[in-house]
């Protein structure tokens, strides 16, 4: 009996080892695998910056144009408080989108001057 006993206490630390071996291993393949996860280089990326729109382009034909600057021309000296100031006065380019004489107003002052039409560049 006591060689029975020597030989399962030998066949239990056999199994012993080799779990513990397949642990090991184990616990090394997840540290090399995150470990190269961390050292690759991330791939290089390029910012490209939304076009924003430009506020003085009124009709939204794409630039603001000699157009945009007629339509200014032709409201000059409409004030905030005369009825001229919510006229319809064309429509966007992109849309049917109405525009009116409050929308020529670039300097939000409250009334259409040279300066509005000095703002459309």
């Amino acid at each position: 009996m006591e060689i029975d006993i020597i030989y399962i206490d030998n066949m239990n630390r056999k199994a012993n080892g080799i779990i513990v071996g397949f642990i090991l291993l184990a616990a090394l393949g997840l540290v090399g695998y995150f470990g190269f996860q961390f050292m690759k280089t991330s791939p290089a990326t390029t910012v490209v910056p939304t076009p924003t729109p430009n506020k003085n382009d009124i009709n939204r034909s794409g630039e603001a144009d000699e157009e945009d600057r007629i339509m200014v021309r032709k409201q000059l000296g409409c004030i905030k408080d005369q009825p001229c100031w919510n006229a319809t006065v064309g429509k966007t380019k992109d849309g049917d989108n109405p525009l009116y004489t409050f929308d020529l107003d670039l300097n939000r002052d409250g009334s259409i001057t040279q300066a509005d039409v000095d703002l459309v560049k």
